[in-house]
């Protein structure tokens, strides 16, 4: 399973999240493991709209189906809001 997604959040609050989870580990500095579902974060340039600049990450997830559903749900309630 494989979903690639682009969050408006920093790299670096998502690097946090994920370190933040004792069942997560760090492979590379944006490479992360869960059970079998790698999650590779890429830091994209800002975002422009009007005189406003947005940070830009693209998220994406790929492993067996439950794995990667569980780490991307955990995930995806973190930062549903992208305000917190």
């Amino acid at each position: 399973m494989q979903i690639r997604e682009t969050w408006s959040i920093t790299a670096e609050r998502i690097r946090a999240f994920f370190l933040s989870q004792n069942d997560v580990q760090q492979i590379e500095e944006d490479r992360f493991f869960y059970g079998q579902c790698e999650v590779r974060l890429s830091p994209l340039p800002l975002r422009q709209v009007g005189r406003f600049r947005f940070p830009q990450t693209q998220v994406e997830f790929v492993g067996p189906e439950g794995d990667t559903e569980t780490i991307h749900k955990r995930f995806v309630l973190q930062f549903i809001s992208a305000g917190a």
